[in-house]
This record gives structure tokens, sequence and C-alpha cells, in this order.
């Protein structure tokens, strides 16, 4: 009796803990349309920033800048989930989804 007692509390804590956390997947893949978000205006910026157009482009850095808050962010919260190098990963990621995508085709 005290063995099934303890088996099925044990059972009800794992079960707990595991309901409680959240899926890193989700969060993983909301990096990655960060970072790619990121490099699109990052190429935005550049651009502008050659034809001259520097007011346009301080208006999009200031949104690169945002984006790299919200990166950091995001990838604060993975390192501490247990997720080694999640913007490294991620654009590991990106590159692995772009290629498929090109050979796909």
């Amino acid at each position: 009796m005290k063995k099934v007692l303890l088996f099925l509390l044990g059972a009800a804590l794992t079960t707990l803990t595991y309901a409680q956390t959240t899926p890193k997947k989700a969060e993983e893949s909301d990096l990655r349309t960060d970072v790619r978000a990121k490099s699109k205006e990052n190429h935005a910026v550049a651009k502008d920033v050659t034809h001259l157009k520097l007011k346009d482009a301080r208006a999009d850095h200031r949104v690169v800048a945002a984006r790299k808050k919200v990166i950091r962010r995001r990838s604060a919260q993975l390192k501490s989930r247990g997720v080694k190098h999640p913007v490294s990963r991620a654009k590991h990621q990106i590159h692995a989804q772009d290629e498929t995508k090109k050979y796909k085709d």
C-alpha cells in the first residue's frame, strides 16, 4: 500500500511539473522568425544608407534595435531552459530551411 501511494504521488508530481513547462519548440520558432526579420531589416538599413536616405535608415535602425532587444530577451529565456547558443542555433536552422526550399523546387 505504501509503495503504491508513493508511486502515485511521484507520478502526480511529475505530471504537474511537466504540465507547467512551456514547450521550447514554440519559443525556438519565435526566435527563428525574429532572427529572420532582423536580417531583412538590417538589409533595408544598409540599402537606405547606400542610397543616402539617412532619415529612413535611422528610422529602420531603431526598428532593428528593438528587434535585437526581443531576440536577446528570448535567447536569455531559452538559455535558462537549457538550450545552448539559441541565436546561432536559430541561424543554422534558418539556413537549413532555406537550403531545403532551394532544392525542393
